[in-house]
């Protein structure tokens, strides 16, 4: 069975509501700044850029999927590091 249509469309799903909690997050942190926040809003980014990236490389073909899937890895780990300094920030 063939997943590509299925992995397009997460991917896609993926970076369309990762861009809007991007969006939601930085409408908070205009409105009440907060270092906090701006690590959520960057972290959310992150999420969103990581279905931009690995979808299209997807879509597109070409690349090597295990390269795909260490990006992917490389922006998960990015997306804990922001995540984990928005906790312990004061």
């Amino acid at each position: 069975m063939d997943y590509s249509a299925w992995t397009n469309a997460a991917f896609a799903g993926v970076a369309v509501f990762g861009l809007l909690l991007t969006v939601i997050a930085v409408l908070a942190v205009r409105r009440v700044p907060s270092p906090r926040m701006a690590l959520v809003a960057a972290g959310f980014g992150l999420i969103a850029a990581q279905g931009i990236v690995v979808g299209g490389s997807l879509f597109l073909g070409g690349a090597d999927l295990s390269f795909l899937l260490f990006l992917s890895a490389l922006f998960e780990a990015a997306v804990l590091v922001v995540l984990f300094l928005a906790t312990v920030a004061r």
